[in-house]
């Protein structure tokens, strides 16, 4: 159910509903289509300027000619009666650009790059400017309600995370909430060398670290309700360092308030999409990027929120494959080649889509600048390899002031001249395949027999040094394709989200429509299909015909441990791609359920437990038995889901107290106990092989235990089953107990 919330409108600065607006350089701001807005002025806002220009009716000219000047291409929107005090504050505070934007741009034009990136354990700075196409390996993290949150250089309130509620509110779940932010993070991921695990979150204060500390994630999600008050949300940059130390850390805040305006945050047109932008956007920040125009609703990091475009866009991909690198990223030498696993029997053919290269490889003194992929064949077949760059012309350029700034236009399909080798699996080469110049498709086709094979890619053109004047000429983006026949179509992307943590005994919500793709382009291709093991079994059982196809299922783990969860898309040719993560579960509680077994003296006797939380019980020292006279052997064997443990067994002494006995399971995770054994005595005492006969067989038996003579001793059989009298021996009492039995032969 969701709880009302009340909505507080700030006294600064307010905008109507359906009112323009922007994301600021930080910061989020409602969007629609930008409209002409009159040359005059607001009388209170006249009267604002006149009071800043202290007489001076040149100075006033020149407020004004500004004034008009923001409100022409500003997208933000002001409510009609503000104030001229208020008026005087906009001014004085924004100068009527978006409030986090500042007076002046200190970053380099660079793909709108901050000076820094996250390095590759998570923390940025030391040395790890923007553009080295390395792959970093971040955190995240979820601050719980009443953490305090917000960062005091926006200009914007502290106070005290409320996002769960908001989520909640939202979405009827905030696990729900929080999945969408998770996957419009996992857009990044699609694109870009960056991978992501959450951890937990101590609740410490939000702040400027950019550094990896192990009580919080490197990049976090809180939120404060602030009002509608035209700001979304806004992220700080990577770094503590430099220009951009005001906005450090790459934390997110969220402007709680419009979870609570439905054309915004819990909007589900085109499944969330403003939502998911928004939050793609400010990660976007929060990975060293910043604003480009012009605001043409083309661009991720436009100063405009996007609705008519999802997530990451052309030049927001080049942005992160200059600074991570591609999502194969380290794939820059023979030994860490991409393995594509084998294209022959069956035949087999892969596209890998939205690839990257970063410079001119330069005979290997730029390792970025290439790219390796390794493929085997079972047998002779032909193949034909296709290198395609990819991207088109387009005017970008950094923000300066509300949508405008200097721009340049370009073709980025044709900055790289890409080239490949056919190699061997040592790395000899076998073609060199570079028969175009910059901008042109490579292809080879070829009948190989069977063996591994590895392509190598690079760009060939020299004016792409890295590090040169023009970065935005570095990057070149590219398909690469292994073709086995017309009619051998290409397998479909696959993209589950990212490694999470999520509570026990709740749902936890997975999606594998929001970043999946089709790769086949040959012939129309859809996917068809999402199948799910959720369990980590190995087994896919949802999603899986004859039941209905699963983009977004729900499922509920009831023990604490890692769950590889994988995700199969199926494409309307048949084709299959799979994604696994590693959902971490915690929270779960103990619990042990089961009627008691009954069981005899001298026995040792497999049992089963069954409960919850049992995932992480791995030795058989984590079970004990009260009393005396029994024990536990073997190795625990778990099913996927913890519920059930095999493998192990009582061992009981043949002087065993008898009774009922507790068993408890105790490890990291917690602990329980239940009673689920009771000792008895044996049914039929000379029957040392319980097969219901006292025969030559148990004779046998009994001799060896004889000849040992003390149960203490290590070669005596376990639990000492032939001292019949329990006494700790097996002796000349035994054997009268055991002769009585074997004349009888046929136990009761």
């Amino acid at each position: 159910m969701h709880r009302a919330k009340s909505v507080v409108i700030p006294s600064v600065l307010v905008l109507a509903a359906g009112s323009c607006s922007a994301l600021a350089q930080l910061g989020a701001f409602p969007w629609s289509a930008p409209t002409p807005i009159a040359k005059s002025l607001p009388a209170s806002l006249e009267t604002a300027i006149a009071n800043a220009a202290g007489g001076s009716a040149t100075r006033a000219s020149m407020i004004r000619a500004r004034a008009v000047r923001a409100f022409e291409t500003s997208p933000m929107c002001f409510a009609n009666d503000t104030t001229p005090e208020l008026w005087a504050k906009v001014l004085a505070d924004y100068d009527l650009r978006p409030p986090t934007l500042g007076r002046a741009d200190p970053f380099q034009d660079r793909f709108n790059l901050d000076v820094f990136k996250w390095g590759p354990a998570g923390s940025s700075g030391g040395g790890f400017f923007s553009g080295t196409g390395l792959r970093a390996n971040l955190t995240y993290s979820f601050a719980s309600d009443n953490t305090a949150w917000g960062l005091s250089g926006t200009i914007l309130p502290q106070g005290f995370s409320d996002l769960e509620f908001g989520l909640d509110f939202a979405f009827g779940d905030a696990e729900l909430g929080k999945e969408y932010i998770r996957q419009a993070v996992a857009n990044w991921r699609r694109y870009g060398g960056i991978t992501y695990t959450e951890v937990a979150d101590a609740g410490i204060p939000m702040d400027t670290s950019s550094s990896r500390r192990s009580t919080v994630g490197d990049i976090r999600f809180g939120g404060l309700f602030w009002g509608i008050n035209g700001i979304l949300a806004y992220n700080g940059f990577p770094t503590t360092l430099g220009v951009s130390s005001t906005f450090g850390g790459g934390d997110m805040c969220m402007n709680t308030a419009y979870f609570n305006e439905g054309a915004r945050f819990s909007n589900p047109d085109l499944d969330y999409r403003n939502f998911r932008n928004v939050i793609a956007h400010e990660h976007g920040h929060g990975l060293g990027f910043i604003h480009q125009v012009p605001c043409v609703g083309t661009k991720l990091m436009e100063p405009q929120a996007a609705v008519l475009t999802d997530m990451v866009q052309l030049d927001d991909r080049r942005g992160v494959n200059r600074n991570y690198g591609d999502r194969y990223s380290g794939n820059h030498s023979l030994g860490n080649a991409v393995n594509l696993g084998t294209l022959s029997s069956p035949a087999r053919s892969i596209a890998l889509r939205d690839l990257s290269t970063n410079g001119f490889f330069d005979n290997g003194t730029n390792p970025p600048g290439t790219d390796y992929f390794k493929f085997t064949l079972n047998q002779s077949q032909q193949v034909t390899i296709n290198v395609n760059p990819t991207g088109e012309s387009y005017e970008t350029g950094q923000q300066a002031s509300q949508c405008t700034g200097t721009t340049t236009t370009y073709d980025s399909k044709m900055f790289g001249n890409l080239a490949f080798k056919l190699l061997d699996a040592n790395g000899n080469t076998l073609n060199t395949i570079n028969a175009g110049g910059v901008g042109v498709s490579e292809s080879l086709a070829a009948n190989l027999g069977a063996g591994t094979y590895v392509v190598q890619v690079w760009d060939n053109n020299a004016a792409n040094v890295t590090g040169g004047t023009n970065g935005n000429t570095i990057v070149q983006m590219y398909d690469i394709e292994l073709l086995s026949g017309a009619g051998v179509f290409t397998e479909p992307y696959a993209n589950a989200g990212l490694a999470k943590r999520v509570k026990a005994n709740a749902p936890a919500y997975f999606m594998g429509n929001v970043n999946s793709a089709a790769t086949e382009t040959r012939v129309s291709t859809t996917i068809s299909r999402y199948e799910w093991d959720l369990d980590g079994d190995g087994v896919f059982d949802t999603g899986v015909l004859p039941a209905a196809s699963a983009p977004k299922p729900s499922f509920t783990y009831p023990s604490n441990g890692v769950y590889n969860v994988t995700l199969r898309v199926v494409d309307s040719n048949g084709k299959a791609g799979t994604d696994t993560l590693a959902v971490t579960v915690y929270g779960a509680t103990t619990q042990l359920t089961g009627s008691s077994q009954s069981s005899s003296r001298g026995r040792v006797v497999p049992f089963t437990l069954t409960g919850k939380n049992l995932k992480n019980l791995t030795s058989a020292a984590m079970v004990s038995v009260s009393g005396t006279g029994v024990g536990i052997t073997g190795t625990p064997v778990r099913n996927a889901l913890g519920t059930e443990v095999t493998g192990l067994s009582y061992v009981i002494a043949s002087n065993a107290a008898l009774g009922s006995r507790t068993i408890t399971i105790s490890n990291a995770d917690g602990s329980a106990n239940a009673a689920l054994l009771t000792v008895t005595t044996p049914a039929c005492a000379g029957d040392l092989n319980a097969d219901g006969f006292v025969d030559d067989a148990d004779f046998q038996l009994f001799a060896v235990a004889y000849d040992v003579l003390e149960c203490t001793d290590p070669a005596m059989a376990v639990a000492c089953p032939a001292d019949l009298n329990a006494d700790g021996l097996v002796n000349d009492a035994d054997f009268s107990l055991f002769a009585n039995a074997y004349d009888t032969l046929v136990c009761p």
